[in-house]
């Protein structure tokens, strides 16, 4: 096999390694590839293999020189009624589901679901 030909199927198996192992890590969420991205998070330098949660809640693994897969990290709420709302804590990758009217409110629906302690333990 000639240089290109090995370049080529070593990028495919990068990029398909990164699906299952976003896969594994949220089955409910998007992956991306960048092929043109660095392996630079906040002033640090990833080497190949490493991996890091950026700013928008993906978990990102380096493949340099090929570049950088990215999945959504942790899962993401989908089956909850419509008066209630699926929203991301301040500061966090933490997802909860909360009234609309009231997002310091948990919603509470079906089931047994965990309730807050008092007055002033709210989710926000």
């Amino acid at each position: 096999m000639q240089t290109n030909e090995m370049n080529v199927l070593l990028a495919v198996f990068c990029v398909v390694s990164i699906f299952q192992l976003c896969h594994g890590v949220s089955s409910s969420g998007e992956c991306y590839f960048n092929a043109k991205a660095s392996c630079e998070h906040n002033g640090r330098v990833f080497d190949i293999g490493e991996a890091w949660i950026d700013d928008e809640c993906f978990q990102c693994v380096c493949f340099e020189p090929f570049g950088v897969g990215c999945c959504e990290h942790g899962k993401q709420p989908v089956d909850y009624p419509p008066w209630c709302e699926a929203i991301r804590k301040p500061d966090s990758c933490t997802v909860a589901v909360v009234m609309k009217a009231n997002h310091k409110l948990p919603c509470l629906f079906g089931g047994k679901s965990r309730l807050w302690k008092s007055e002033n333990d709210p989710l926000f």
